[in-house]
């Protein structure tokens, strides 16, 4: 009776497991500075997410090392819960802390951010979610060009 129950449990994650399609992340919305405080500035980014599966999942942390025209900032993380629902394609908030490495370092990168009309931003590190009993990790790299602020 228990091999069964375990078997059956066992054939339902496997073939729930065929439900995941690719999510798209769209690129940032809107962009809010929260505050500052002891090397670590708050921000509220809003972004575009559409999740084609039929399985809804949660981000459970990010972590990823941010760099500013090749000047190293510092860790982008969060590690509060973020539900994506299945079928859905939403704005979600997400709550970053940028972690600045140098603050000396920080302000002149983001002097540099607010004069020049050219800018690099370059991510590297990971994303983990779940989903039912599945745990993943996401390995990212990635860099945007901005033409400017206004």
């Amino acid at each position: 009776m228990i091999k069964n129950s375990l078997y059956i449990i066992l054939l339902l994650i496997l073939s729930g497991c065929g439900n995941f399609k690719d999510i798209e992340i769209g690129e940032p919305d809107n962009i809010k500075i929260k505050g500052l405080r002891d090397n670590v500035l708050n921000l509220e980014v809003r972004i575009p997410v559409t999740n084609p599966s039929s399985v809804s999942f949660k981000i459970k942390e990010i972590n990823l090392k941010t760099s500013v025209n090749d000047h190293y900032l510092g860790r982008l993380i969060s590690d509060e819960v973020i539900v994506i629902p299945a079928n859905s394609s939403e704005l979600h908030n997400f709550n970053l802390k940028l972690r600045i490495a140098n603050i000396i370092q920080g302000i002149s990168v983001f002097l540099e951010i607010l004069r020049d009309d050219n800018i690099k931003f370059q991510i590297e590190g990971y994303i983990k979610f779940k989903s039912l009993l599945i745990k993943k990790k996401i390995n990212i790299k990635e860099t945007i060009f901005i033409d400017s602020f206004d």
